[in-house]
């Protein structure tokens, strides 16, 4: 538990990982190449699950350690929006016009524009008029925007089940995320109809990866009951992976949320000595996740869709670290004091009675 606070362990590397993972992704699709993953998951998504389960994790244990609803809204708000909001504008009010295809003044009056902006309040949306009409994967301007209120929706799914307690009952925990998890399967093999569509996201895209996040927050409930053990993370991780390999048809993807978190928690809570150090310069892995897309598509759109899915990678991973790294110190950090002061006030308040 120490670790956590101290920072001496590898959250950071994990993150800045899932962070490439997305990059990579991203960059398979964006260049038409050819697809990668594991265990039944595009690289992309790996990379969202990898971050899901550690939110769920810490995002719980922040509830734990001051349980009070507005002060988790209010510090969640303040990790998500200020950097979100700073990627949106740059997006609509620099990239999209060097990019756009339709002269300036029919850009800003186009309704698409007004709208992107309600990227701000989580409300996806993904295109700007005549912006990369003519890439590989053309119109989408910020495809990693979709993950964000599907995030946010997991923070208010904690703070209701956890009912006024400071710790939700593990099996509150564990059936939602078969909760979750039923929905999933339901939508993308039972049901027949058009898509459903909640807050401009779609409901089978979202509850599939959403039990990631629930998992991540029952280890968290659990863990002085359930000690995470390098044999255990190891043996789950070989195992998924003789599943794959040996057993082709299985539906991999349908079991990983039950044993991913338990991975990737397992190599969080470590201290390795050169992973630990991911973080000593600040953390780019968010700012990484809200950047490298619009990134990828200008790269894509300079070359004239010439790049590789390996070269266009290595040239999005150090601009987005980059971006990540002004974004964490300028915004992300300030909002993480600003965090910190509400909780010292919320624990005074609770000392004091109020």
């Amino acid at each position: 538990m120490q670790r956590v606070h101290t920072r001496e362990n590898n959250f950071d590397f994990l993150r800045q990982l899932a962070a490439f993972l997305v990059i990579l992704g991203h960059s398979q699709s964006l260049t038409g190449g050819l697809h990668t993953g594991l265990w039944g998951h595009g690289i992309a998504t790996v990379g969202v699950i990898v971050f899901f389960a550690l939110s769920g994790y810490l995002v719980t244990q922040s509830w734990q350690r001051d349980p009070s609803y507005i002060s988790f809204i209010t510090k969640r708000s303040l990790r998500i929006f200020p950097a979100l909001a700073m990627c949106v504008v740059l997006t609509v009010f620099f990239l999209g016009p060097v990019f756009t295809t339709v002269p300036l003044q029919e850009y800003f009056r186009n309704p698409n524009t007004q709208t992107y902006l309600s990227n701000i309040l989580l409300l996806p949306r993904y295109n700007l008029p005549g912006v990369f009409v003519g890439n590989t994967y053309p119109n989408a301007v910020n495809g990693s925007l979709w993950s964000l209120p599907v995030e946010f929706a997991c923070y208010l799914l904690i703070v209701t089940i956890a009912v006024g307690r400071k710790r939700a009952h593990p099996l509150a925990v564990a059936a939602l995320c078969f909760v979750l998890y039923g929905t999933s399967l339901w939508y993308s093999q039972l049901r027949q109809g058009p898509q459903i569509i909640l807050w401009g996201t779609d409901l089978g895209q979202a509850t599939s990866i959403m039990p990631f996040f629930v998992a991540g927050a029952l280890l968290c409930v659990l863990r002085d009951k359930l000690h995470l053990r390098w044999y255990l993370a190891l043996a789950m991780a070989l195992g998924l992976t003789a599943v794959q390999l040996y057993v082709p048809g299985f539906p991999i993807h349908q079991i990983t949320w039950i044993f991913v978190p338990y991975i990737v928690l397992t190599i969080g809570w470590a201290s390795t000595p050169v992973l630990r150090r991911f973080g000593r310069f600040g953390d780019p892995s968010y700012g990484m996740y809200l950047y490298a897309f619009p990134i990828q598509q200008a790269l894509v759109s300079f070359s004239g869709n010439n790049l590789s899915t390996v070269a266009l990678t290595f040239l999005t991973t150090p601009i987005a670290a980059a971006l990540g790294l002004l974004s964490w110190h300028f915004l992300e950090k300030p909002a993480l004091a600003l965090k910190a002061r509400i909780g010292l006030s919320s624990t005074r308040l609770q000392r004091e009675g109020a």
